[in-house]
């Protein structure tokens, strides 16, 4: 769910799951998303967190966390191993990402300003090289 489109994604989660919760969060806002994505999470479920788009620090009530015995698993990005054996098993799978808008290396300055400007753009921001 797109977070800043639907600021209250977590309540939507609730709603669509009846009360429950999702067994797995994707936790990618950081700061101003982790204790919506602490709500949104099915008690026993699985809350891995993997950017900090909005900050890297995060108040938190542990409280919810331990009621619910959630797990909270963070990652880095891995191995390059890991990432070609994820490029290949994103082939196979033929998984399209969500591109809202390319630039060209020229753009640069452009690309950062809509990024910066928040709220704009729903998918990646993708800068196409030529070999």
């Amino acid at each position: 769910m797109n977070y800043r489109a639907k600021p209250d994604w977590d309540g939507k989660v609730l709603e669509l799951t009846d009360g429950l919760g999702a067994d797995l969060i994707v936790e990618t806002g950081g700061t101003a998303t982790f204790a919506r994505a602490v709500n949104a999470t099915a008690p026993g479920g699985t809350l891995f967190t993997i950017g900090f788009v909005t900050g890297a620090e995060a108040t938190i009530n542990l409280l919810p966390i331990i009621i619910k015995a959630l797990k909270v698993i963070g990652n880095n990005t891995g191995s390059v191993s890991d990432l070609l054996d994820a490029a290949r098993a994103i082939g196979a799978a033929r998984i399209e990402p969500v591109v809202d808008k390319m630039f060209s290396p020229d753009e640069a300055t452009e690309a950062y300003a809509h990024m910066a400007a928040g709220g704009l753009h729903f998918g990646k921001l993708v800068f196409g090289l030529e070999w």
